[in-house]
């Protein structure tokens, strides 16, 4: 864990044209981004995607590598895991296989995935069950590609397919491949009333992404504008050897306005706090 592990995000960049949000990656001293497949950013759908050469040219340009690319997937999006209807189903297939052929193409090695949402007409498990079959797929088709997905739980406002750690788990358990890992989104847990340590004892070296950002305790906010205290936040993952990044998804609407002001203050926090989160056993 080193400061390079930290690394922004462009979905607070959304009124900002792509290449401003690289722009400031380079400027504020940033090699790694985490990217956020919004229309006027990077067009594709499923049947459809644009021209990835001015992208592959922004990344050369000003030197940012992708870790992560993260399609629009949450209601009402509808790239929904869970979607019903054979027309539905074959769209977010097709869609999400583009997603992958495009990480494999710029070299991101993680796609982020989520449960999908479920509809208030049917049992949850119906959903869970069309939710596995869709990652299983999907799994299959990104593992010859070299392409790992990450799954993140989603707060029960939006979905209540896997808004748990145990809901999460069962249904890893159920698509049983060895490239879907785990995302920890930092909203969704705060809203479960959970904690990072309780995340690294269920899955370990299976959290192989964070998004990591502040809340009160949920909201997706610039850190220093909530309540998280981000010391004793690394220190745990710190003493659970934590391997992966920590990516800025900053969704509050404080941040859109200004978003490089917000990328430089957690930048600097994250390196003063980096220093000072030393592994103790109350940390873990």
């Amino acid at each position: 864990m080193d400061a390079a592990s930290l690394y922004p995000m462009n979905i607070n960049w959304r009124y900002y044209d792509l290449e401003s949000f690289f722009a400031a990656c380079a400027e504020h001293g940033f090699s790694f981004a985490e990217l956020w497949l919004c229309p006027q950013h990077f067009l594709i759908n499923a049947q459809y995607s644009e021209d990835p050469s001015r992208l592959v040219a922004l990344m050369e340009e000003y030197g940012v590598e992708l870790s992560c690319i993260c399609g629009e997937q949450n209601n009402p999006k509808p790239n929904n895991m869970a979607a019903r209807g054979e027309l539905l189903i074959a769209n977010v297939r097709a869609y999400f296989e583009r997603v992958i052929d495009l990480a494999e193409l710029v070299g991101s090695p993680l796609v982020l995935v989520t449960p999908g949402w479920n509809y208030y007409d049917e049992s949850v498990e119906e959903a869970r069950t069309r939710s596995a079959a869709m990652l299983s797929r999907l799994a299959d088709y990104a593992a010859p590609r070299g392409i790992t997905l990450a799954l993140e739980s989603i707060w029960a406002v939006s979905s209540q397919i896997a808004p748990t750690i145990e809901d999460i788990a069962s249904l890893k358990d159920r698509v049983d491949r060895e490239n879907l890992k785990l995302t920890l989104d930092f909203g969704a847990m705060g809203s479960a009333g959970e904690t990072i340590g309780q995340w690294f004892d269920v899955f370990g070296h299976d959290l192989v992404h964070c998004h990591f950002v502040d809340g009160t305790p949920t909201g997706h906010m610039p850190w220093g504008h909530g309540t998280r205290d981000m010391v004793a936040d690394l220190a745990t993952f710190a003493c659970n050897d934590y391997k992966g990044g920590f990516s800025m998804e900053y969704v509050h609407p404080m941040s859109f306005h200004d978003p490089a002001i917000y990328m430089e203050e957690t930048k600097v926090l994250f390196e003063k706090c980096l220093g000072n989160s030393v592994c103790a056993e109350s940390a873990r």
